[in-house]
């Protein structure tokens, strides 16, 4: 695998954290699930937000496109607001490394002799990313890429919803009842014409109080690079134990355009 189809990995592995303007809920139609005002599933959303300064973990990572599928095991580290540090194996065989700060992506290709230096706005140009190293950091996290001051709550069958604008972004959160866990969202990048569509499944304690999705999807969209999917199962997740990012190129290897 060339180190392009790494970096298209990794990218979707996407928070400004703000809100203010709460507004009435809608009324609830053809479901018995009693609304509930912004405020308060702001307030829950929030809480029940991942919030860690490291990250250790362990999964199974499977991607696919309009041309080719590849799975990997890999492990997959955090230091919050500062780096992301992936590591890909394909039977017990490293094939890739990858770096990610906020304004630079890293990537050792194994497998061809090859070291890739871009700044974090090529890839989100190359890739059609609607968000940055924040947003990618929040999905990980299992959080919400982006809040705005334009939010409207509402009732989807048997879960909540709060919608939000921007002058580029539509997004729309969905959580279950009763917990306000967020389990699928949906971010609408209108203006470029390209989507991403998560879900979230399979929550387990974290240090005995934060709750963390050990399954995740995602689907990203565009009319440029057509349609990309990533899946991830989390084997081990280890939070707020500081962890080595090593990121040393050997020497030979060739530097990618």
């Amino acid at each position: 695998m060339k180190s392009t189809n790494y970096l298209l990995l990794s990218v979707p592995l996407v928070a400004l954290l703000a809100f203010s303007s709460c507004k009435a809920g809608r009324k609830a139609q053809g479901t018995s699930l009693k609304p509930k005002s912004e405020k308060l599933l702001m307030k829950g959303l929030l809480e029940n937000s991942v919030n860690a300064e490291w990250v250790d973990a362990k999964a199974k990572i499977s991607y696919s496109d309009e041309y080719d599928g590849q799975s990997f095991s890999g492990t997959i580290r955090m230091h919050k607001d500062s780096a992301i540090w992936m590591q890909f194996k394909k039977f017990s065989i490293e094939g890739a490394r990858v770096l990610l700060t906020p304004d630079s992506i890293f990537v050792i290709d194994r497998l061809n002799g090859e070291y890739t230096a871009k700044p974090f706005a090529w890839a989100q140009k190359e890739y059609n990313l609607p968000f940055g190293f924040q947003g990618l950091q929040a999905m990980l996290f299992g959080n919400p890429v982006f809040f705005s001051k334009e939010t409207t709550a509402g009732v989807d069958s048997t879960q909540y919803t709060l919608s939000q604008k921007t002058e580029n972004l539509n997004a729309t959160y969905w959580l279950s009842n009763p917990d306000l866990f967020l389990r699928h969202f949906l971010v609408d990048d209108f203006r470029n014409k390209r989507t991403v569509d998560a879900y979230y499944s399979d929550f387990r304690e974290l240090d005995g109080k934060q709750h963390f999705s050990y399954v995740r999807s995602f689907n990203l969209k565009s009319t440029d690079l057509g349609q990309l999917k990533v899946q991830i199962e989390f084997s081990k997740v280890e939070i707020n134990k500081p962890v080595e990012m090593k990121f040393e190129v050997p020497s030979g290897y060739k530097m990618t355009d």
